[in-house]
């Protein structure tokens, strides 16, 4: 404020007043379930943080409690402070649409202080390259639960790795590897090279695994399209990686495009290579961030991809996701969700048959 300018010095005092009558639009119940779980993880990052410091608790060479004691306390801890995500959930959902943005913030602002320092949900809620499922993101849902820097911040990020989204990735993952199965079985059974096309590849872990497997890929060719170069140039050096730590060869092309630049190029410019179309097509987890008309022209341009006989595999986070509104509350990670009618409508044209199905998390 300028000095002596009492104009906005009273409109600053307005401002105040707004805001703080704001918090009053609220819901009680919303405000209580924040409050109490914003209490418990006080509380929990204290008892921690003493029980870090005692010297009778084994500790391993770099200075983190063993496994073994991490876990036996944290156990307990999670079950609770997940009773608590369950509450938020039931508040947020009831939660009118117009009012939605108000109490989002109100619940950023008492517990991202407690939980924003897991490095799980620090990446969701800050989305670095600009969406929750960037490489890095997908990194951490595969590795260790008990990153970050204290064993209170390790135990938050542990819990949040536990969502049930979080568990439907791990769980994709081995569906991609099953499926490119397909493709290796397909190329010995055939004699030939089979040809794949992924779309939106991230880090394309479920390539790395099959690499890894000790499989003989000699007859299989990727092409791994994502819009992220920095994606792409970690997704090759991870994969030159495996490749070199194995001695397991398989041609990959690193391509860089957004779905929507892919889409607006001319059907003419699209002809397939070789005069044969890719066998195997998937795509795994754009068409949480896509509209329908959007998905069903992708649908449409994998279709005009594909050789005969072909397979296309995609995914989406069902509608019944149990945690949808935490997610949006707390980490503003908002997907659109569809069930299985919304799936088969975007796939209308699809003249092939069809199978519809869930992981075990639903």
């Amino acid at each position: 404020l300028a000095r002596g300018n009492v104009r906005e010095v009273g409109m600053e005092a307005a401002r105040f007043v707004e805001d703080w009558e704001q918090r009053f639009r609220v819901k009680e119940s919303y405000q209580v379930a924040v409050s109490e779980f914003r209490a418990f993880l006080s509380e929990t990052a204290r008892w921690i943080d003493q029980a870090d410091m005692l010297d009778s608790l084994p500790k391993g060479e770099d200075g983190r409690l063993t496994d073994a004691v991490f876990w036996a306390m944290a156990e307990p801890l999670m079950t609770k402070g997940k009773s608590f995500l369950v509450r938020l959930e039931s508040e947020a959902a009831s939660v009118p649409a117009d009012d939605a943005l108000l109490h989002r913030s109100y619940a950023q602002a008492a517990l991202h202080p407690l939980v924003l320092r897991a490095p799980f949900v620090y990446r969701t809620f800050a989305k670095p390259l600009g969406y929750a499922g960037a490489y890095e993101m997908v990194n951490q849902l595969l590795g260790d639960p008990r990153q970050g820097s204290s064993t209170y911040i390790q135990l938050v990020n542990a819990t949040f790795l536990r969502a049930a989204v979080a568990e439907a990735h791990r769980n994709r993952i081995n569906i991609l590897v099953d499926y490119l199965r397909r493709a290796v079985a397909l190329g010995e059974q055939e004699g030939r090279q089979v040809r794949i096309l992924n779309v939106g590849c991230g880090p394309a872990v479920e390539l790395q695994r099959l690499i890894a497997s000790g499989a003989d890929l000699s007859r299989l060719s990727f092409t791994l399209l994502d819009f992220s170069r920095e994606t792409l140039d970690y997704t090759r050096e991870r994969i030159d990686a495996v490749m070199a730590e194995t001695g397991r060869r398989v041609e990959v092309n690193y391509v860089q495009e957004s779905v929507h630049d892919l889409l607006k190029r001319p059907a003419q410019s699209q002809a397939l290579e070789g005069g044969r179309g890719f066998d195997f097509i998937y795509c795994a987890g754009l068409f949480d961030y896509l509209s329908d008309k959007v998905c069903t022209r992708l649908i449409r341009y994998f279709m005009s991809r594909s050789a005969p006989g072909a397979r296309m595999l995609l995914t989406n986070v069902h509608s019944s996701n149990p945690e949808r509104h935490g997610m949006e509350h707390l980490l503003e990670w908002h997907l659109i969700y569809r069930d299985e009618a919304q799936m088969m409508s975007v796939m209308s044209e699809v003249g092939a048959a069809i199978d519809l199905y869930t992981d075990q998390t639903g």
